[in-house]
C-alpha cells in the first residue's frame, strides 16, 4: 500500500506523466498568487522598500534562514539507501543557504557604512575582508564535494523535479534579472528585483521541503515504515 502511494504520487494518474528527472506536480497556489501580486506590488510600493538591508531584503532572509535550519534539522534523519549519503546532501544544503544568507548581507558589509552613507568595501574590513572570497571558494568546493558524496544525480532520479514549481522558481529568477539588468516597461528597478528574489527564495524553500517529502515516501516504500527515523 505504501509502495503504491509513492508510485502514485510520482505518476499522478498515469505513468506517461513521469519524465526522466521531472514529474508533474500540483499547482502551488500561494506561489503563483504571489507571482501575480508581485507586479502589483512593484507598481505601488515606494522605492525605499527595495533599499539594501531594507524591508523586502530582510524578509528574504527569513526564507533562507528557514531553509538552512530545515537542512540542519533534517540532517539527522535516516532514509532508505539510494547509493549516496543523505547527511552529505543536507550538509550541502546548509552550506548553500548559508552562502545565500551571507550574499544578501554582503558578508557583513551592510552593517557598516562610510560617512557618506554607503557600504564599506572589503578592503576596509581588515583580514576578514581579505578572507571573504577565499572562504566563498572553499565553501562552494565543499558543497560540490558533498553533493558528489550524496550522489545527487541518483537522488534526483528518486525525488524527480516538480515541473510546475521548478518553472515558477525559474520565472522568479528571470524576473529578478529583468528587474536588475533591464528597463522592462512595468517591471524594473530595485523593488522589482527584490520582490522577485523573495519569490525565488520562497520557491527554494518549498522545493527543499518537497525533496524531503519524496525521500520520506521513498523510504516508506523500501522499508515499510511510516516515517524515516530522525535522531
Amino acid at each position: 500500500m505504501v509502495k503504491y502511494h509513492y508510485q502514485h504520487y510520482l505518476t499522478g494518474q498515469s505513468e506517461r506523466e513521469v519524465y526522466i528527472l521531472f514529474r508533474n506536480d500540483s499547482i502551488f497556489k500561494l506561489g503563483w498568487g504571489y507571482f501575480i501580486l508581485m507586479f502589483i506590488l512593484e507598481a505601488i510600493l515606494p522605492e525605499w522598500v527595495g533599499d539594501e538591508n531594507g524591508i523586502i531584503e530582510n524578509l528574504q532572509i527569513l526564507w533562507l534562514i528557514g531553509g538552512m535550519l530545515y537542512c540542519i534539522k533534517t540532517h539527522s534523519c535516516k532514509y532508505a539507501d539510494w547509493g549516496g549519503s543523505s547527511k552529505a546532501f543536507w550538509k550541502a544544503g546548509t552550506i548553500y543557504f548559508f552562502l545565500l544568507i551571507m550574499r544578501e548581507i554582503s558578508w557583513g558589509r551592510v552593517f557598516f557604512t562610510n560617512p557618506d552613507g554607503g557600504m564599506i568595501q572589503y578592503s576596509q574590513m581588515g583580514l576578514y575582508g581579505k578572507l571573504v572570497h577565499p572562504m566563498v571558494g572553499i565553501l562552494i568546493l565543499s558543497m560540490l564535494i558533498l553533493l558528489y558524496k550524496a550522489r545527487i544525480w541518483r537522488m534526483l532520479n528518486i525525488v524527480k523535479i516538480p515541473v510546475k514549481s521548478f518553472s515558477l522558481l525559474l520565472l522568479f529568477i528571470f524576473f529578478s534579472w529583468v528587474g536588475e539588468r533591464t528597463n522592462f516597461t512595468g517591471f524594473h528597478g530595485q523593488v522589482a528585483e527584490e520582490l522577485a528574489e523573495f519569490g525565488a527564495y520562497m520557491m527554494m524553500y518549498v522545493l527543499l521541503k518537497d525533496a524531503d517529502k519524496m525521500l520520506r515516501l521513498f523510504t516508506n516504500t523500501k522499508e515499510e515504515k511510516s516515517v524515516p527515523s530522525c535522531d
